[in-house]
């Protein structure tokens, strides 16, 4: 059994981070934060060095292009993160960038991960500091960061050990200002990172565990949660089950349910939580004809939203109304005449082979009509 994670984490109360000790203040550091965040939380530059650059262009789902025009002062190297999981994995991508001394483009280190192998000697010389203000992405305790080119309709990731955070520190009050639909699809996406992660080739006895927990206190939280946002409890359950569920799939990689999430979202412009989550349902009594043990996970729901005998489905459309999400994705405007076309841009191999059930296009298709 393997199992890497070289980031520390840590859970803080309040509002203001703490850096003692993380930073150098004489070094460039380049800190990327939303717009929205840097307008209504100025006092966040006093925390980090005189020599910062911000960049708060980075939107949900951040564009390739984009990224690459950002211009890193010289030098850089320290950067911190601050915000959702796009927010994140944008700096995990600018930090890739600076890794390299911009050798290199975000395409070419997409296409050859080894390219970041030339930073190695020099890493400890650098420092990544990742703050998630919504708890569903993991993106703070992950080395992947997915970036979209919504010019050519496709996603990708930049990947790499070097891209793990040195610190993840978790501040579940930051996420209080979360609306209801952003908690509601961060948290799905908490949810599907678990099971993707326990029906995954790639699991272990340690990562299942990581999921179980996470899927437990996902069940158990989101729907509350969802009724009284400014829960200071609740919040800090959810942030506790995003990071469980995040070292589990950091072990494993996501699978099936994310795979046919991507065409959705670029061209739908469906939230990626809810796309990656509103097929588990079908997906799982595929997986669980060739995997037993994820009769572990169906107790779970049993034991939450149905009776001994009630199906998976069934308890996971039971779940998704007590979350007061809708069930379909027809209200994004999804008809039956995209289902081909969806289900063909759903083959991404490094996904769809992380099942026990090898997924077929007739698979995805069925998959897709289910949740119409």
């Amino acid at each position: 059994m393997n199992f890497y994670l070289p980031t520390k984490f840590a859970f803080h109360k309040g509002l203001h981070p703490n850096f003692s000790g993380m930073l150098d203040p004489e070094q460039n550091t380049l800190f990327v934060v939303s717009e929205t965040l840097m307008n209504n939380r100025s006092d966040l530059l006093d925390y980090l060095p005189a020599n910062t650059c911000t960049y708060s262009n980075v939107g949900s789902n951040p564009d390739i292009k984009a990224l690459q025009d950002v211009e890193i002062p010289q030098g850089t190297k320290q950067v911190v993160g601050l915000g959702g999981g796009s927010k994140l994995d944008a700096a995990k991508v600018l930090f890739a960038r600076s890794l390299v001394s911009d050798k290199y483009s975000i395409k070419e280190l997409i296409q050859q991960p080894s390219l970041l192998d030339m930073a190695k000697s020099k890493r400890n010389d650098f420092s990544l500091i990742q703050l998630p203000t919504t708890f569903g992405s993991s993106s703070e305790i992950t080395k992947w960061g997915t970036v979209w080119d919504w010019e050519e309709k496709k996603k990708y990731s930049v990947s790499h050990d070097l891209l793990y955070a040195d610190h993840a520190l978790i501040y579940p009050d930051l996420s209080l200002t979360a609306p209801f639909d952003v908690t509601a699809y961060t948290g799905l996406d908490t949810l599907s990172h678990a099971i993707e992660s326990y029906w995954n080739v790639n699991s272990n006895v340690l990562s299942k565990q990581f999921s179980l927990k996470s899927i437990t206190l996902c069940l158990a939280t989101l729907p509350e949660l969802l009724k009284n946002l400014h829960s200071r409890e609740l919040r800090y359950v959810m942030a506790e089950a995003s990071v469980l569920a995040g070292l589990a799939f950091s072990q494993t990689k996501t699978a099936g349910a994310h795979a046919i999430s991507y065409p959705l979202t670029l061209h739908h412009d469906i939230p990626h939580g809810y796309a990656c989550s509103l097929t588990l349902g079908a997906i799982f009594d595929l997986n669980i004809r060739k995997q037993p043990d994820l009769e572990e996970v169906l107790e779970i729901f049993r034991l939450n939203y149905g009776s001994s005998n009630t199906p998976f489905n069934e308890c996971f459309q039971a779940f998704l109304i007590s979350c007061n999400v809708p069930s379909t994705i027809s209200k994004f405007n999804v008809t039956k005449n995209d289902i081909p076309r969806l289900a063909k841009e759903s083959f991404h191999p490094d996904r769809i082979n992380n099942m026990h059930h090898k997924l077929t296009l007739e698979d995805i298709e069925k998959i897709l009509s289910s949740v119409l």
